[in-house]
């Protein structure tokens, strides 16, 4: 944090920190009451303890010099809380919002070369009866991928040839993206006013050029409209509880907000001021102030799309109030967390001077008795007087360092309810990324069931060596846009192993699988429905002769003529070791190198103890680990955090359930309860 900054709004910050302004009005009122007490003594008793009133003085001006010490801190760790916690959230926003785009690219790759679409445009005699086709089965693909709002196919000249929102009247486009999108080697993302959308202001498009597999001629172009506002609305709903005095915002490169947690306050559309580079602004929001924060996105997997920011702003008059826990035990802070040390310097260095100040009351003291006992009767009086003159600055010393005490012991017990909040934030936000993504997995093998040559192949009563060739380039090609599976494979009803989409694993090929999922899979005659396997160590998921554990997400495949007719099935091995240990990774706080601080790690884990996935490189998926009862309790979307003593050493360590995301398992169609433990050292 640059102390500078804080410096600069210090007056400001302090204005709405009430703990911060009560310890400093307490410190003040006894410095008044220290500089009296001085005084006095000067008056009465300067005779003989001239030096010792002195020394007190000087002892005065060091408290005072550690007043404002102590103040700066309480300052800089409240402002610095909030901080940490606004810039957390910020990058949430965007990177949450990030990762789910990485997933639209591929999307629309994969559907640009989709082999109906491709001859549904190659065909000049096309009517309304393949029009009705074609949009049947581009209304499959939006009831598996529910984060589109449209979806339309244009000729290359700009003509509407199916589109699936029926109250969008379009029946061509002038967008300059057709032109752009025809020039471009892959996708092309497009945020902004469009006539695919005309009454939908704003839309965030990906589009591709669908091409004839034959010549590469350019056929038309594939659109997918992204449900941008729903897809915020969910973001901002996840994050509400930890942002109840907070506006959540996505804004653009010039500023602007693209989306707004709070339209009344700041309406999409409206300029906001960014500075990357400063720790945190000041900024006043219908003449109320903020504190405001803008990240970059990290970026997923190479992708960083269109240069937007996330943005929070925090209230100031209720940010730095009712944050603190008093039902930690600051002693125990003291002695074991690894944070304590530079909280509590002020409070050390004020002890040592106030055991300076006992020393010089007590020699006060005996030279008082002493002087009683002169013959002259004015060091008699002044005798007489002073102990009662150092017996007040004595209590005065132990109020200060009372108050010392207590604003210590109330900083640290700020820090750590922060560090616990901060923790069970982590949680949850590890246990959604996952969900998201496996949403996605859902999503994928439904969709690549529906392929019209898997279906072609697989109806024939023989299967030549030309068909297995076709339905490996196929699923190649898939493996190629979504890199998060290590084998795609095709199987007949029977469970036998086809086609693999990995070259590494053609030795599976002819392989009869009887286990669960497959016999599941084989009886599933509803295009929505899937099935998933249980956490399972397979050969299909094995590294060095090495089984592996990971999830296999499987849908059916069905005759053309006849859904209730399966041919057998798809299956995709989810690269689980890479994937969720990479989700747990980006959540886990960093060191300014970019590296996993000392002590923090996470885990995936089911309910009954069995690993998933965790960064402690000294415990394997697969293995089991004793779970506190209060976690293993939770239900679905609950978290909770709480405070552990281990080895000497104080950990914060939050849970969370997975909650699912969208229909994903919230439909009653898929149950699968995993747990997120982050464990951060204190």
């Amino acid at each position: 944090m640059n102390p500078t900054l804080i410096e600069k709004h210090s007056k400001q910050l302090l204005q709405v920190m009430p703990t911060t302004s009560n310890c400093m009005s307490r410190l003040t009122r006894l410095d008044r009451q220290w500089t009296m007490a001085t005084m006095t003594g000067k008056i009465n008793c300067s005779r003989i303890a001239q030096t010792l009133i002195d020394f007190i003085i000087t002892t005065q001006e060091n408290f005072s010099g550690l007043r404002q010490n102590l103040i700066d801190i309480l300052i800089k760790e409240n402002t610095n809380k909030v901080v940490q916690e606004i810039s957390a959230v910020a990058q949430v926003v965007i990177d949450i919002l990030k990762r789910n785009l990485f997933e639209r690219t591929a999307d629309v790759g994969f559907l640009a070369t989709d082999d109906d679409l491709v001859r549904f445009l190659s065909n000049p005699e096309r009517d309304r009866h393949d029009v009705s086709i074609i949009e049947d089965r581009l209304r499959e693909y939006r009831d598996k991928y529910t984060v589109y709002n449209e979806i339309v196919i244009l000729d290359t000249e700009g003509r509407v040839c199916a589109h699936l929102d029926q109250s969008n009247k379009i029946t061509a486009s002038r967008d300059p993206l057709i032109s752009e999108t025809l020039a471009a080697k892959d996708y092309v993302e497009t945020y902004r006013n469009s006539d695919l959308a005309p009454d939908s202001g704003e839309v965030l498009i990906y589009s591709q050029a669908i091409k004839s597999p034959d010549t590469g001629t350019d056929l038309g172009v594939l659109c997918l409209i992204f449900d941008f506002d729903g897809e915020m609305d969910g973001v901002f709903k996840n994050l509400s509880e930890f942002s109840k005095d907070t506006v959540l915002i996505v804004l653009d490169d010039r500023g602007c907000a693209i989306a707004s947690s709070n339209p009344d306050s700041v309406p999409v559309g409206r300029r906001i001021n960014m500075n990357l580079d400063e720790d945190f602004q000041i900024v006043s929001i219908n003449n109320t102030p903020y504190l405001s924060k803008t990240v970059k996105t990290k970026g997923y997997q190479g992708f960083f799309g269109l240069p937007w920011y996330g943005h929070v702003l925090k209230r100031m008059d209720t940010a730095f109030s009712g944050n603190n826990d008093n039902s930690f035990d600051a002693a125990a802070i003291r002695d074991k967390a690894h944070f304590s040390g530079r909280l509590t310097h002020v409070e050390e260095a004020s002890e040592n001077v106030l055991s300076d100040l006992e020393l010089v009351v007590q020699n006060g003291e005996i030279m008082a008795a002493k002087k009683c006992i002169e013959p002259n009767p004015v060091e008699q009086m002044e005798g007489r007087a002073l102990p009662h003159i150092l017996n007040e600055i004595k209590k005065i010393g132990d109020q200060v360092q009372s108050v010392f005490q207590h604003s210590t012991d109330e900083l640290l017990q700020l820090v750590t309810a922060s560090k616990l909040h901060d923790t069970q934030f982590l949680a949850q936000l590890a246990i959604d990324i996952m969900d998201r993504n496996l949403y996605e997995r859902a999503n994928d093998c439904r969709w690549w069931a529906l392929t019209s040559d898997f279906k072609t192949i697989l109806a024939k009563p023989t299967i030549e060596d030309e068909d297995r060739d076709r339905m490996r380039r196929i699923l190649g090609y898939i493996n190629s846009l979504y890199t998060v599976y290590t084998n795609l494979f095709v199987y007949d009803r029977t469970g036998k192993i086809l086609a693999c989409s990995n070259p590494g694993e053609c030795d599976k090929e002819g392989r009869v699988l009887n286990a669960g999922y497959v016999v599941e899979a084989t009886r599933i005659t509803d295009s929505q429905l899937y099935c998933v396997s249980d956490f399972i160590k397979t050969d299909l998921y094995a590294s060095e002769g090495q089984d592996r554990y990971t999830y296999i997400y499987n849908a059916s495949i069905t005759a053309h003529e006849d859904q209730s007719r399966v041919l057998g099935g798809i299956g995709i091995v989810f690269d689980s070791e890479p994937e969720f240990k990479a989700m747990l990774g980006d959540v886990l706080p960093k060191d300014a190198q970019g590296r996993i601080i000392e002590g923090a790690e996470g885990m995936f884990v089911e309910p009954g103890g069995k690993l998933i996935s965790t960064t402690n490189p000294e415990r394997k998926p697969g293995e089991t680990t004793t779970l506190d009862p209060d976690f293993t309790q939770l239900s679905d979307g609950e978290s909770t955090v709480k405070l552990v003593e281990e080895d000497g050493s104080l950990y914060a360590v939050g849970c969370a359930h997975s909650a699912g995301y969208r229909e994903y398992k919230k439909d009653g169609s898929y149950k699968n309860d995993v747990l997120c433990l982050v464990r951060v050292l204190i």
